[in-house]
């Protein structure tokens, strides 16, 4: 077809022509092109003012006329649309290209998606057939993170949450059999007059079943209670002996030699609460008991301290005639040149200085307060000082109808009680290192260095247990002697450990490639590999429990942390679950109660409630401040 504008000939299908832009009409080929070139000038301008095309006569032929050439405009036109239709083909293209491509990407990304979440599935559906609920459940909330819509996922997650919140109640015919087994136990260590492991087991015996052989387990119980808690009294684990009988007396009374020992104790304890905090209470506190009872222990050679004690310190602050009266009250007790000579320098300056009023001073920490309703053991832990930026380590002791607070170590935290010990063993962070405080208020130094963390002693106190980063800043559990002697032996990958009172140490961990994280429990003195009892690096603040036979611990693998119970051959309940932040739970000496950090209505505070959750009650109120707080704990022992 010939373009009826330009006369070029338009390849067919198109109905425009490139070079003008015309529409295509179809033509005869042309005719008589000389003649047409033949005319003058003036005849083709004429024509091309006419129509598009004109018939000519030239002989007795009729040709078709050819319009004029092409303007400058048109050329430019047609190359302008020309490369507007290649820009519009050429986007079109790529658009469509783009497109596919992506959504050829995108299938691919969820078909990899979809084969990683079937992946994740079948490994939840083995935990879930092995028995290792809390595994199943992290894999299946897993794949709903892969695939939010995955029904199978969907249904194994609720089957495992099912049988996760049932497995921890046995039915009658197993608790029957655990109940049988523990007083076999414990009868077998009452046989041996093994009191406190015999006293833990009945302990642990009617927590678990109150029914069975109740008249026979009290008996039992209150005779190893009673002797148990006379043979401490009669050694130097004074807390044991009070937190022994403490519980045999509420089964019966006991007898005037045992009350009076349990007196004497709690008033030597209450003395030393303020050895080094406030003197002055202290020296009030020995006299009372000295008045008492003369020849109870050291009180006489603590008295005597004590003074000598208060007056440096008066002397330290240059208060010289407070502290030749308390060098006085020293030498009454017993003679000494050289204290004679620091009482007369102290007079002589006294007698010359201008009286001024005296302030009264109480020793470097703050005095003691009395806390009502802590009737069990001693609870150790780190409140957050805003003045100071770091912690200070508190201890609460029970005298059997209340507690008595006092601040015992400034700018340290992670408190540890040593089980049925008088040692605290905790992280200083002003030395800094690791220190141990002994019954006396004498501190030592274990391990120097920033590094160590979370320190726990073993039950006989001769190892403690810490973790430390490596070169390649990978947390590990060691285990070192409290006399220094030896190197710390590695033990495994994994920070927060815990060693409970039947030689168990737990502890939160990963493997070396960072999977497989959880709680470990170990016996570090034999050759079993550790095992692993939860499925999340979040579980951490571990406790045990009394009988040593459970764990407490926090987690927050729900998007909440939670407070929940774990059994050492596995087994995971729930065991406080609200809006709160709850952690950091420590279960008191006798079973009966837990102890909890909590962060309610804008202030942070240590809880008390029952085993089963109920009852919630405050006990201490510690501020709006608690940075860092999943990195300390609570430490509750005899």
């Amino acid at each position: 077809m010939r373009c009826p504008e330009c006369g070029y000939d338009v390849p067919e299908p198109l109905l425009l022509c490139p070079r003008c832009g015309a529409n295509v009409e179809e033509t005869q080929p042309i005719k008589g092109r000389r003649a047409l070139r033949s005319r003058p000038a003036r005849t083709l301008s004429w024509m091309a003012a006419q129509e598009d095309t004109l018939p000519l006569i030239i002989g007795s032929e009729e040709v078709e006329t050819v319009s004029p050439r092409p303007t400058l405009w048109q050329r430019v036109r047609v190359v302008l649309l020309s490369f507007i239709a290649f820009l519009c083909l050429l986007t079109v293209t790529l658009v469509a290209s783009g497109y596919f491509g992506m959504r050829a990407g995108e299938r691919a990304r969820i078909e990899r998606r979809a084969a990683i979440a079937e992946e994740h599935y079948q490994r939840g559906l083995a935990q879930l057939d092995g028995g290792n609920y809390e595994l199943a459940i992290a894999e299946f909330e897993y794949v709903l993170q892969l695939v939010p819509d995955h029904p199978l996922a969907k249904q194994g997650l609720a089957e495992a949450r099912a049988r996760l919140a049932a497995r921890p109640t046995p039915t009658s015919q197993a608790r029957e059999g655990v109940a049988r087994d523990l007083f076999t136990r414990a009868k077998a260590a009452y046989e041996q007059e093994d009191w406190p492991t015999a006293a833990r087991l009945l302990n642990q015996l009617r927590a678990f079943d109150p029914e069975y052989e109740p008249e026979a387990v009290k008996a039992m119980l209150f005779t190893s209670l009673y002797n148990a808690g006379m043979a401490a009294l009669a050694g130097d684990s004074l807390e044991e002996g009070i937190f022994y009988l403490d519980q045999a007396r509420q089964i019966r009374p006991l007898d005037d030699n045992a009350l009076r020992e349990l007196e004497l104790a709690r008033r030597y304890l209450k003395a030393l609460g303020y050895w080094g905090v406030d003197w002055e209470v202290c020296i009030q506190q020995l006299e009372a008991l000295y008045a008492l009872a003369p020849n109870y222990r050291d009180v006489f050679q603590r008295l005597y301290q004590a003074y000598v004690a208060y007056g440096d310190l008066w002397a330290k602050q240059g208060e010289m005639c407070p502290a030749a009266e308390q060098y006085a009250q020293a030498l009454r007790l017993m003679n000494s040149e050289a204290l004679v000579q620091k009482r007369d320098e102290a007079a002589g300056v006294c007698a010359v200085a201008t009286p001024t009023p005296i302030a009264p001073i109480s020793g470097i920490l703050s005095g003691t307060t009395t806390v009502p309703g802590f009737t069990s053991g001693r609870l150790a832990y780190a409140a957050y000082n805003a003045e100071t930026g770091r912690y200070d380590i508190y201890t609460l002791v029970s005298d059997g109808t209340n507690g008595y607070l006092s601040r015992v170590a400034e700018g340290a935290d992670q408190p540890c009680w040593r089980w049925g010990g008088g040692q605290l063993i905790f992280r200083d962070r002003l030395a800094p290192g690791l220190a141990l405080l002994q019954p006396d208020g004498s501190r030592v130094l274990l391990r120097p260095g920033a590094d160590a963390a979370w320190p726990t002693l073993s039950p006989d106190g001769s190892r403690y247990a810490f973790a430390a980063p490596d070169s390649a800043g990978v947390w590990h559990i060691y285990i070192a002697r409290t006399d220094g002697s030896g190197s710390p032996a590695v033990v495994a990958p994994g920070w927060g450990p815990s060693w409970g009172p039947t030689g168990l140490l737990a502890w939160t961990g990963c493997e070396a490639d960072g999977s497989a994280c959880g709680i470990y429990v170990d016996h570090p003195d034999d050759t079993q590999p550790p095992t692993r009892l939860t499925g999340s690096a979040s579980d951490t603040g571990i406790h045990w429990a009394p009988g040593g036979g459970q764990m407490l611990y926090m987690s927050d693998h729900t998007g909440n942390w939670d407070l929940y119970l774990l059994g050492v051959g596995g087994g995971v309940q729930v065991l406080l679950s609200t809006p709160a932040i709850d952690g950091l739970p420590a279960w008191s000496p006798d079973g009966a109660t837990i102890a909890f950090l909590s962060y309610r209505e804008n202030t942070w505070g240590i809880y008390l409630m029952s085993p089963d959750g109920s009852n919630i009650r405050p006990l201490v109120t510690l501020g709006a401040e608690m940075p860092h707080w999943p990195n300390q704990r609570l430490s509750w022992a005899p």
